[in-house]
């Protein structure tokens, strides 16, 4: 890790980022085309959010830069009473509010690690699903909940502490999609110069909340169209790099 980093370790777990250590985790899922192959990769060090990047958040991030305000929000009016659920924003104000903040979104890779681990499991928290664990449509069809605090399932917790990474909403990465190397998925051409979103949410069923599963979507999304189906959320990474 860059010292200055390293130096403020503390200050970073007080803000809500979580560390995890360098060294390979298995990555993919043979089962799936777009996830295959699976493989080992490695990750050097780095910081991520425990939770995702909230209302609040976003709000005090726009209204110091003027950026442009979340779809959900109607009229552009900060949604009271969902001040600590996800901000549900484009790949391009994503990434505006990481760079804002000294940090940048996670790698694809980055990401997969923190949600499973290094043992190659199916969900943050094991092998079997749970839908007490993740807001996903076994949970919300049952419910009624679109969103909630991202602080609302702890059971859920992946094995370096993120909380909320399946479910709930998609989330970008910083990659641009493309085939895994040594992938034979004929479809991979399509998605190609989209970005990476992972994790599922509220609207699609548990075969989205694996960790490995992955999707896309253009950068400059209108999120408009997601007012009312959940639209993409993200969290940020800290590393080396970008400090």
């Amino acid at each position: 890790m860059a010292p200055d980093v390293e130096a403020h370790a503390g200050e970073l777990r007080t803000h809500g980022m979580v560390f995890v250590p360098a060294g390979p985790f298995i990555m993919g899922d043979d089962r799936f085309p777009r996830e295959a192959p699976q493989r080992q990769e490695y990750v050097a060090d780095f910081w991520i959010d425990r939770f995702l990047v909230t209302n609040e958040e976003y709000y005090r991030f726009a209204e110091s830069t003027g950026a442009p305000r979340p779809a959900h929000w109607v009229d552009g009016e900060f949604p009271v009473g969902h001040e600590d659920h996800p901000a549900e924003v484009s790949w391009t104000m994503a990434d505006a509010f990481a760079r804002h903040h000294g940090k940048r979104l996670p790698t694809e890779a980055e990401w997969e690690k923190a949600a499973r681990g290094t043992d190659g499991r199916l969900f943050p928290w094991g092998d079997s699903f749970d839908a007490e664990r993740c807001l996903t449509w076994e949970t919300s069809s049952v419910t009624g909940s679109h969103s909630e605090s991202v602080r609302a399932r702890p059971t859920g917790v992946s094995p370096f502490g993120c909380e909320q990474m399946v479910g709930l909403c998609e989330e970008w990465c910083a990659d641009e999609y493309a085939g895994y190397p040594g992938s034979t998925n004929r479809s991979v051409g399509y998605g190609i110069g989209m970005r990476v979103l992972r994790g599922g949410s509220w609207i699609f069923p548990m075969t989205h909340a694996r960790a490995s599963y992955r999707c896309f979507e253009e950068p400059d999304l209108d999120t408009s169209g997601y007012a009312q189906l959940g639209g993409p959320g993200f969290r940020c990474v800290l590393a080396e790099e970008s400090s």
